[in-house]
This record gives structure tokens, C-alpha cells and sequence, in this order.
């Protein structure tokens, strides 16, 4: 019994060095731009820079809002910036504010009024998850600047 869990033992470190759990994770490097649709800003937007390494968690997705004018800056994993590597670039919606979400009648009008106040709209769905998008970057430590003008 013993002989049997060290073997598995030893069997689940092989394993995971196999696949790929000593791999060393990406650089975090400053990540910041501009988010338009047809040259104009896109204010209130989520961007998301999605890694195609595997083996890394959610937690190396980097997110920012976009600004009135556009602008934005991303963080990831607590800190300023996006995984240096290849990224899917994913632009949504951002969150609604705290008083319009919810499922009351009043929340729902308060998100219709908030969303309908959005200029630049609506974001083209094809740019809302990471298994459409048509965006793919590779971010680098010498580029701090990554814009994006989104068609319609």
C-alpha cells in the first residue's frame, strides 16, 4: 500500500512537469491605448487582453475601462499592464453602475437610460469574446501603446 501511493505519488509530479506546470509565467508589461469605432472614441468600454499561452490562469487576463475619451489603461494580476506574449484582444461593454444592475423594473431603466447615454454604440459583437474576435496582438516590453478603431 505504501509502494503504491509513493508510485502515484511520483507518477502526479511527472505529470505535472509534463504538462507544463513549471513553466515560467509571462512578463507583465505596461499596457495602455485607445479604443475607437470608425476614429471615434469609445467611451466605457471593457478591454481585455486574453493570453494564448496555455497553462495560465484567469488571473493573467488583463482588463481595463476605457475613459469618456477612449483611453485606457490595463492592470493584471494586481499590477499596471498585459502578458508579454500573444493576446486575443477582447472590447465589450462595460459594467453597468451599481444602481442599474440588479433585476428590479427601476434597475432595467436605469441600465436602459445608462446604455442608450453611451456614445458610440453598439460595439460590434464580433469583438466580445475571445473565440470571435478578430484582434490578436503580441504585446512587447519596448511597446507601451496599443490602439484599437474597431469597424463596423
Amino acid at each position: 500500500m505504501l509502494y503504491r501511493g509513493l508510485y502515484l505519488g511520483v507518477l502526479f509530479v511527472a505529470a505535472a512537469a509534463l504538462t507544463g506546470c513549471s513553466k515560467k509565467p509571462p512578463d507583465i508589461v505596461e499596457v495602455e491605448g485607445v479604443v475607437t469605432i470608425n476614429n471615434k472614441p469609445v467611451p466605457m468600454a471593457e478591454v481585455q487582453l486574453i493570453p494564448k499561452i496555455q497553462g495560465f490562469g484567469a488571473e493573467y487576463i488583463a482588463t481595463g475601462i476605457t475613459d469618456k475619451d477612449g483611453r485606457f489603461k490595463l492592470t493584471c494580476k494586481g499590477q499596471p499592464g498585459a502578458c508579454a506574449c500573444e493576446n486575443w484582444v477582447v472590447i465589450a461593454e462595460g459594467p453597468l453602475p451599481d444602481d442599474a444592475r440588479g433585476m428590479s423594473g427601476e434597475s432595467q431603466m436605469k441600465a436602459s437610460r445608462y446604455l442608450a447615454g453611451l456614445s458610440n454604440r453598439p460595439i460590434p459583437p464580433q469583438y466580445g469574446t475571445a473565440g470571435q474576435t478578430p484582434l490578436v496582438i503580441t504585446v512587447t516590453s519596448d511597446r507601451k501603446e496599443y490602439n484599437f478603431d474597431l469597424a463596423r
